[in-house]
Formats: structure tokens, C-alpha cells, sequence
């Protein structure tokens, strides 16, 4: 053989020996069948990616995820895995069987499909690692955790376990079974959080802050876990940093809008919390706006529109609100300014009124820095006011526009049900 071909096929050997290395996880190059066919040959469980070729998510699995070493070298040892296209037509029983409406679904089945885990939404690799060793039997089930917490109930280590491993397991459950594991999780996670609170900071740390945001859900005025971060805000942004004043931003501004909706004027009262012990949390903020001045603003437009319903004078205190955020100006607020609007005012709205709405909602859409079913429920929306207004081949453009991006929703079922209101709209279009 020639010393030059004999090179170039060393190089190439070497070249494909090396992307097979980085490529992390092998997935099987064939049908579910096969692969099933494969796993019950080699006597391990099933390793399957439902995806989409429009998924965002598992894109950046594909990407960020499946090409770790460490995580291929185990996932390649203990177990055969396939990608499977939900919307290829051999694989339409399999996941109607399945159930899968969102991807991408991760599922661990034995040889007989026996599903072992399932885990909706896309995982880091530490997570999916985890969650593999799990199924494999190299680290505890939940369920042998569940037993030990209920010898050691008040083990803060064993319950911290369970609540890291809930979400997992808690969504392969089914039915009673399901909402029981679900009230067991709750108590755990009350439980976790009362000891924790008990020993003073013990709360300020990244992980139990990745708890809270997992199983809390503030509720209203004096909310127990948002008043130990807003006394505890220093070491959270120390400990955690910026996201957890957003989130405790957040909640207050939810907490001040249900105030100022319901007619209670006691939200002027709460807003002063913002120049006192909620100011560290403010202090976060980018932004040369007055955060007081730019929550009463918003406030009091909600207030004129839902107590007062004076659409004008809501379209005022709106404008005034968006000159005072100035560059900073959020395109989702823009939109949702006229999404409120509408919900409320309804058809009461005047054609003056409409066409304020309008420049909002267009001025939105001047940046794609917006969630996609965001997106589309505004270009929607547009395609709403341009119809009152009687613009009724901008109405048609919004809404084939809306249509066309209905296809980048990454839930299956979410998709169809946001296409099927398009094309009614569309239809009712036709009538006018």
C-alpha cells in the first residue's frame, strides 16, 4: 500500500475514533424496535429521547448535554439509547401510548416497556446523570430515601435529598398515586422549610433557594418565605446573587398589581415597602428609573382602569409609566400594557383607544427578545385590533404571521390547539 494512502487512513481512523469519543452519549442508529430489540439483547434498559426537530430545548440537549464524556461513558455502559421524532408517522402509536405532549420527554423503559423513569423538560447533565444512576441502582430510589425519612423525619439532609429528587420521580407517578406522592412532597418541603427558618440564615444558600423555586408559590400579603428573604436579602445576593431579588421583585409587584385590581388602595401603603426593607432587593436593578415612582405609575394605571374604568386616564398613567422606564423599557410590558387593556375594557374600547393600543403592541414586536407563544399571542392580538379597527387585510397578515410562528412551540399539543385558534380566526375572517 502506499505510505501516503496508509497516512490518510490512519488520520481518518483516528479523526472518526475521536468524534465517536466526543460524542457522549451513542444513540442508536435505527427504529424504537431495533433498539428495544438491542437492549433486550444486551440485557439493559432503554435510554429514549422523544424530541422534535423544532425543539429549542432538545437542541440544547443535543448540544450542551449528550456530548459529555463522562455522561456518554456511563449512559453507553448501562444502557441502549434512541432518539425518537414524535412527528415521524412510525413513531405516532408509540407516543400516543405514551402520552408525550412536551418535549423533549426523557424515559427510562426495561425489556418488557416497562417504564422505570420519566422526566418532562430538558435536564443538565448533572441531573440526567443522577437520573440514570438511578434507574441503574448506583444511587438510592426515591423511594429507599422515603423509607429512611420516615425513621429520621427530621433529618434536614435526608428531606433536602427527597426534594431534589421529587420533580423526577413525582411526574412517572399516575393517577391517586400521583396526587398522594404529591401531598407527601408538600409536607416534606413545609417541614424543611420551618426547621431551616428556625435556625436563623440556614435558608441563605444556592441550594436551598433552587428548593424554594421548585415547590414555593407566594401567596399574598405577609407570605412566610418572602419576608425571610426580604430580612435576609444581603446574604441572598451574597450567596446567590441578583436572581434572588427578581424573584422577591416579582412577588411584590404581583402582590401590589392584585392590590391596585381589586380596588384596595392599601397598595400605596405597601409601595413605601420599596424605599425600606425591600430596598436592597431594588437596588438590583439596571436602571436610572425611579423603582418607587415606576411601581406607583403602573399602580395607579391598573387602579384607574379595573376601580375607576377610565380607560383614558390608564392609557395616561401607562404612558407616563413607559417615559419613565425610558431606554429600559421592557417590550413584554408594551404589549401586555393593551393585552390588560382589552381584558378588562373589552368592547368598550373607542377607536382613539384602539389605536394607542396598536402603537404599543407594534412597538413590542420591534425585537425578538420575546418568548415564542409570547410572540404569537401578540401578534395575534395585533391582528385583533387591526379587525376592530377595520384593517382587514392587516388583520389577515397577523394572523397567517401568528400561524406561521405557532410552529417554533416546542409542546406538541400546545401547538395544535394555538394553530386550531388561528385558522378560526381566520375562518371568522372570511365573514366579515
Amino acid at each position: 500500500m502506499n505510505i501516503y494512502k496508509s497516512i490518510i487512513i490512519l488520520l481518518v481512523a483516528f479523526i472518526t475514533n475521536s468524534n465517536v469519543q466526543a460524542q457522549g452519549i451513542n444513540f442508536f442508529e435505527g427504529t424504537y424496535k431495533e433498539a428495544l430489540a438491542e437492549a433486550q439483547k444486551r440485557n439493559v434498559p432503554l435510554f429514549i429521547d422523544y424530541y422534535a426537530d423544532w425543539c429549542g430545548p432538545c437542541k440544547m440537549m443535543d448540544k450542551n448535554v449528550y456530548v459529555d464524556e463522562k455522561l456518554g461513558a456511563f449512559f453507553n455502559e448501562n444502557f441502549v439509547s434512541v432518539k425518537v421524532d414524535v412527528e415521524e408517522e412510525i413513531n405516532t402509536q408509540l407516543v400516543r401510548e405514551n402520552q408525550i405532549v412536551s418535549m423533549p420527554t426523557l424515559m427510562f423503559v426495561d425489556g418488557s416497556e416497562n417504564a422505570l423513569a420519566r422526566v418532562s423538560g430538558s435536564l443538565d447533565i448533572e441531573n440526567l446523570m443522577q437520573m440514570g444512576q438511578t434507574v441503574t441502582g448506583d444511587v438510592r430510589s426515591f423511594e429507599e430515601i422515603y423509607t429512611e425519612y420516615q425513621k429520621n423525619s427530621d433529618d434536614l439532609e435526608i428531606m433536602e435529598e427527597l426534594l431534589n429528587k421529587a420533580p423526577a420521580f413525582v411526574t412517572l407517578q399516575e393517577g391517586m398515586n400521583k396526587k398522594k406522592w404529591i401531598v407527601r412532597v408538600e409536607k416534606i418541603f413545609d417541614d424543611y422549610i420551618e426547621q431551616k427558618i428556625d435556625k436563623g440564615d440556614a435558608l441563605v444558600n444556592k441550594e436551598d433557594y433552587v428548593i424554594i423555586k421548585k415547590f414555593h408559590r407566594p401567596e399574598g400579603k405577609d407570605d412566610e418565605i418572602m419576608e425571610y428573604m426580604i430580612a435576609h436579602m444581603d446574604g441572598y445576593i451574597k450567596e446567590v446573587g441578583p436572581p434572588a431579588a427578581f424573584y422577591v421583585i416579582q412577588h411584590n409587584t404581583e402582590y401590589l398589581e392584585s392590590l391596585a385590581k381589586d380596588g384596595d388602595k392599601s397598595y400605596e401603603t405597601a409601595l413605601e415597602r420599596i424605599k425600606g426593607d425591600m430596598k436592597p432587593a431594588y437596588d438590583v436593578i439596571e436602571s436610572d428609573a425611579d423603582q418607587y415612582e415606576l411601581q406607583k405609575a403602573n399602580c395607579d394605571a391598573l387602579y384607574a382602569l379595573y376601580k375607576e374604568k377610565n380607560v383614558d386616564s390608564y392609557i395616561a398613567l401607562k404612558n407616563n409609566y413607559f417615559e419613565l422606564q425610558g431606554e429600559t423599557i421592557s417590550p413584554m410590558s408594551l404589549a401586555r400594557a393593551a393585552q390588560v387593556m382589552y381584558a378588562e375594557a373589552g368592547n368598550k374600547v373607542t377607536k382613539e383607544q384602539n389605536e394607542v393600543a396598536k402603537d404599543w403592541i407594534v412597538k413590542s414586536l420591534n425585537t425578538n427578545d420575546i418568548p415564542t407563544i409570547d410572540r404569537i399571542n401578540i401578534i395575534a392580538l395585533l391582528g385583533d385590533v387591526n379587525k376592530k379597527l377595520g384593517d382587514l387585510d392587516g388583520a389577515e397578515k397577523a394572523y397567517n404571521q401568528a400561524y406561521l410562528e405557532s410552529a417554533q412551540i416546542d409542546k406538541a399539543q400546545m401547538q395544535k390547539y394555538v394553530q386550531m385558534l388561528l385558522k378560526r380566526k381566520l375562518e371568522m375572517l372570511k365573514l366579515e
